[in-house]
């Protein structure tokens, strides 16, 4: 836990830097600019200023809000332990004299949560449990494409991964493994998520969907929004001009880009 307060730390201090770079504070001149008689490159490139700052205040927003909810989940944890805790002498004990030295609790394996990188706020970023579908991509192959897996193992810190391609290989044996970090994940949100967990985007937002009939992510542009919460989508490089396609909510994901939600631990 100590290392992921240190990582969220250093995020913050990231966003504090690029301030640093991009502030508009005590820029006097700036505000005696009289941008009705610039010429156009003058007015792009204060544009430009203007919009690099809008970005690092939303990033910084939107940490702070991940670092709300992680919080929320330590104080839901600890509530718990402490009511497991609390549970009645005798009939731990009784346990413990039916199944021997050990209790049913430390007999079972643990069981580790862990998060993703890449989210946003029309997307939860877990939590991650073995068993959980994600879209992974793996650090070979250059820009290589995102595809549906399974998790299958989580490290105690919630950071390492090994996932599982649902998909056979050529010869019926079951999927490939891989072994990756939380950076290379994007949550998928389980069948039974609520639409406040997954609100309708807005038209114009860029995100990675998965092409129908295929287990394989793509970036795509929203164009709207179906009474059911099914998503009206044009994915890049599509060959026919202005072909819409609709894509379940829960399988259309936040672009992972630097202007998206990069929430470090």
């Amino acid at each position: 836990m100590e290392g992921q307060w240190d990582l969220v730390i250093s995020s913050l201090q990231d966003v504090y830097n690029t301030n640093e770079v991009n502030h508009l504070n005590d820029d006097v001149n700036l505000k005696r600019l009289n941008f009705a008689n610039l010429p156009t490159e003058q007015l792009q490139s204060h544009l430009d200023h203007f919009e690099a700052h809008e970005e690092n205040v939303k990033r910084a927003q939107r940490l702070l809000e991940a670092v709300r909810t992680n919080l929320d989940s330590v104080i839901e944890y600890t509530a718990t332990q402490e009511a497991q805790k609390s549970a009645t002498p005798a009939a731990v004990g009784d346990l413990d004299h039916r199944v021997g030295s050990k209790s049913a609790q430390d007999q079972a394996a643990p069981t580790h949560t862990g998060r993703c990188y890449w989210v946003s706020q029309y997307n939860p970023d877990g939590p991650l449990l073995v068993g959980s579908e994600v879209a992974y991509k793996p650090k070979k192959g250059g820009e290589g494409e995102w595809f549906q897996c399974e998790v299958i193992k989580i490290s105690a810190d919630g950071l390492r991964y090994e996932v599982r391609d649902p998909e056979p290989d050529d010869m019926g044996n079951m999927g490939k493994l891989f072994k990756c970090t939380w950076k290379e994940l994007i949550f998928i949100p389980p069948q039974d998520a609520t639409r406040s967990q997954t609100p309708n985007y807005p038209p114009g937002t860029k995100v990675l969907a998965r092409y129908p009939e295929t287990t394989t992510f793509y970036p795509a542009i929203v164009t709207g929004t179906k009474r059911d919460g099914v998503c009206r989508l044009k994915f890049d490089g599509e060959e026919e001009v202005d072909k819409e396609m609709e894509v379940t909510r829960r399988l259309v994901l936040p672009y992972p880009t630097v202007s998206s939600q990069p929430v470090k631990r």
